[in-house]
């Protein structure tokens, strides 16, 4: 009998999870360095993690006949309790609702916003909705 091995990784996908950082209207310094050009090249973005992960569809999909979203979760091999509780400017450090998520899986990137984050057993769930009308050409 012929042995054939299959390779399956816990972790087979890449997971980038980032905060947009978008300057304050309010703030005086912002105003005089942004008041002629206000386009959206000016947000930055603060990588939350970047790593290997699992991403997978909760198998809920809802919509109407504009738009289709899908019910995702992606597993981070970070414990709860692990994560960075805050950078030195004070910004926390975990995926919060908001943030967006940028899956590869192999030759398909996938980018969904975050709505929860729940510790699991000695790793991390981030739940989130996939708008697939989004980043369609």
């Amino acid at each position: 009998m012929r042995k054939v091995e299959i390779e399956n990784p816990r972790y087979p996908h890449t997971i980038t999870i980032v905060r947009m950082i978008v300057p304050d209207w309010l703030d005086d310094e912002s105003e005089t360095s942004s008041s002629s050009s206000s386009s959206e090249g000016d947000d930055d973005e603060m990588i939350i993690y970047q790593g290997p992960g699992r991403s997978f569809t909760d198998t809920t999909t809802t919509g109407d006949a504009k738009v289709d979203t899908n019910k995702r979760k992606c597993s981070i091999p970070v414990r709860f309790d692990q994560w960075p509780a805050a950078d030195e400017k004070g910004n926390l450090r975990i995926p919060m609702s908001g943030d967006l998520v940028r899956v590869v899986k192999a030759n398909i990137t996938e980018e969904w916003e975050v709505r929860d984050f729940e510790p699991d057993n000695n790793r991390s769930i981030v739940y989130g909705e996939l708008n697939r009308n989004l980043n369609v050409e």
